[in-house]
């Protein structure tokens, strides 16, 4: 096999979970995030342990994405966060999927399915408000709960909202969205509808608005790592892995990589790993990033390619080709310093992990 790989920690995943549990408390209900691949960690053997470990829901984006699960057997329900077509329906309904509805085309397709499938379908209400990207918005909330109101064949189980800026330092916007959601909560159950669950909990708000957790919280990232609160005891949960294919040992004044955007200042030993851009790992890290190896750190040397990263190890003795480098997910070099090196957030240097890395499952 290909000698990159990352290293996903089940366990570290099991303890963010009931960490989560703990700080929500018996009586709210959890709903696992374990889109985009589980956040790049494998959503099928992430979904598995979540489901052993308690969870009550999990939440993919798409239809396709909850099929997968499906197909390997996990049958909790899964909400379908980013909503469905009209003509996904169908397949919704038969699959024990809920769908976040924001559109009476999508709510009426789901009535007609629920009819032909002699069911009551289960969906959750999403209203917009100050995310702007999906949900009803205020102003058309009362006609949308109206036209609702018309269809029998389905059933409002929850009401959803997403808080846009839970992650900044002043609350205002936050405390402004989660206002108007109790108000807009009112307006759902005066025409007639009593759902289940109310829920704006995402992982920041978790831990920082205690009020958000409603009946129902969303912990997405912080089951995976631990950017959200550095005051928790959250556990990086992937160790992305390489190991060096090639050692050249250089003069001074040497390009390195696409371009020569890195040139050696003095007689220097480059090595190369096999991991590129194609698996996730950004060319913005080019010249910018370290990993890690012999408990020491390491620079990117050059441009990062493909398929292939140098690395400048002059100052690590004893390398070998053959040695073990950890891109992240160390003491050394961890996931957060990664995303700041590449001007991002871990959600997305986890997410674009790509399949052709192989994952190793402790």
């Amino acid at each position: 096999m290909r000698p990159t790989w990352a290293e996903i920690d089940l366990s570290a995943l099991v303890h963010n979970f009931m960490l989560v549990k703990q700080l929500v408390g018996e009586r709210v209900s959890i709903l696992s995030v374990v889109k985009a691949d589980g956040y790049g960690h494998g959503a099928v053997e992430v979904s598995k342990t979540l489901v052993e470990a308690g969870t009550d829901m999990l939440g993919v984006a798409t239809v396709e994405e909850a099929m997968e699960l499906r197909d390997y057997g996990i049958d909790v329900p899964i909400m379908l966060l980013g909503g469905i077509r009209p003509e996904e329906a169908e397949l919704a309904i038969q699959n024990n999927m809920v769908p976040c509805v924001f559109s009476l085309d999508v709510a009426r397709a789901l009535d007609k399915a629920a009819s032909s499938n002699d069911v009551v379908a289960l969906y959750h209400l999403k209203i917009d408000t100050g995310m702007t990207r999906l949900g009803v918005r205020p102003e058309e909330l009362v006609g949308f709960l109206e036209q609702l109101a018309e269809l029998k064949n389905i059933r409002m189980d929850g009401v959803l909202t997403h808080l846009a800026s839970a992650f900044t330092e002043s609350t205002d916007y936050t405390e402004s969205q989660l206002s108007a959601f109790s108000r807009h909560l009112e307006s759902v159950r005066a025409h007639g509808h009593s759902p289940k669950y109310v829920h704006s909990a995402n992982s920041v708000s978790i831990k920082r608005f205690t009020h958000s957790h409603m009946d129902l919280v969303r912990p997405g990232i912080m089951l995976y790592t631990a950017e959200v609160d550095k005051g928790l005891d959250l556990r990086p949960v992937m160790k992305l892995k390489s190991r060096i294919i090639q050692l050249s040992t250089v003069p001074a004044g040497t390009p390195v990589s696409y371009g020569g955007t890195f040139v050696t200042k003095r007689p220097s030993v480059i090595a190369t790993l096999p991991i590129g851009y194609a698996d996730g790992y950004l060319r913005i890290l080019s010249n910018r990033a370290h990993v890690s190896l012999h408990g020491k750190t390491a620079p990117v040397a050059g441009t990062v390619c493909m398929d292939l990263t140098m690395i400048d190890v002059t100052d690590v003795p004893e390398v070998r080709v053959g040695d073990d480098v950890t891109i992240f997910g160390d003491s050394l070099v961890s996931v957060e310093q990664v995303a700041e090196w590449a001007d991002t957030i871990s959600y997305e240097i986890l997410s674009i992990t790509g399949k052709r890395v192989q994952r190793i499952y402790f």
